[in-house]
């Protein structure tokens, strides 16, 4: 495959991450507001407002993840800067983080 050809693909694979990442999270706050009690929701949302001064918005999360994920990986890849295949090893990157968050959300 050409150097095109594989960032199409590793980008496709990446955007079919995100959407399973997604509903993970979106999975996440819903077992979160379904647990008996009422006090595991406040407790959780404080926790990811107050503590990790993020968002308990399923949306706004993934969106965080991704900046970060995308600064993180770029700034690793560029210690070693690979030319045209820059982007292709950033993207394995992001997918690899990715995986990893959709490991500890299982």
């Amino acid at each position: 495959m050409s150097t095109v050809e594989t960032s199409l693909c590793i980008a496709k694979v990446l955007e079919q991450k995100d959407r399973d990442l997604a509903l993970a999270m979106q999975k996440v706050a819903a077992d979160a507001a379904a647990m008996p009690g009422g006090q595991f929701p406040t407790l959780w949302k404080d926790n990811l407002t107050g503590f990790f001064k993020t968002s308990a918005d399923p949306e706004d999360q993934l969106a965080a993840f991704q900046q970060a994920r995308r600064n993180a990986c770029v700034y690793m890849n560029s210690i070693a800067f690979q030319g045209t295949g820059f982007g292709i090893f950033v993207s394995n990157c992001e997918i690899r983080m990715t995986d990893a968050l959709m490991q500890s959300l299982d």
